[in-house]
């Protein structure tokens, strides 16, 4: 099943940097791991950005013999949960 994510997204052009969040569409067994990412908050604050104090979390996803690495909006509970919330089992078409 898949499940939306936010992915953080800086866009460097020379002197300025735009950040902001892009949203995209993860198939939920793929997840291999999530875990909290406090990097992110400190770089944000050196830049200045609105982001500052939110949380992120580092999302490993499995992509048939490589791991992508996406920085998600959000704490590593809050998107565990929310995970869990979609994925119900195996499912009938007709459900």
């Amino acid at each position: 099943m898949l499940i939306e994510l936010k992915r953080l997204l800086i866009e460097n052009d020379g002197y300025n940097r735009n950040i902001s969040l892009q949203r995209i569409y993860v198939n939920s067994t793929s997840i291999v791991s999530i875990s909290d990412y406090h990097g992110a908050s400190v770089f944000l604050l050196k830049e200045n950005s609105k982001f500052a104090q939110d949380s992120f979390s580092l999302v490993k996803v499995n992509e048939g013999g490589q791991t992508e690495e996406i920085i998600a909006y959000g704490s590593a509970e809050s998107l565990y949960t929310s995970i869990g919330k979609t994925s119900t089992g195996k499912r009938l078409l007709s459900d």
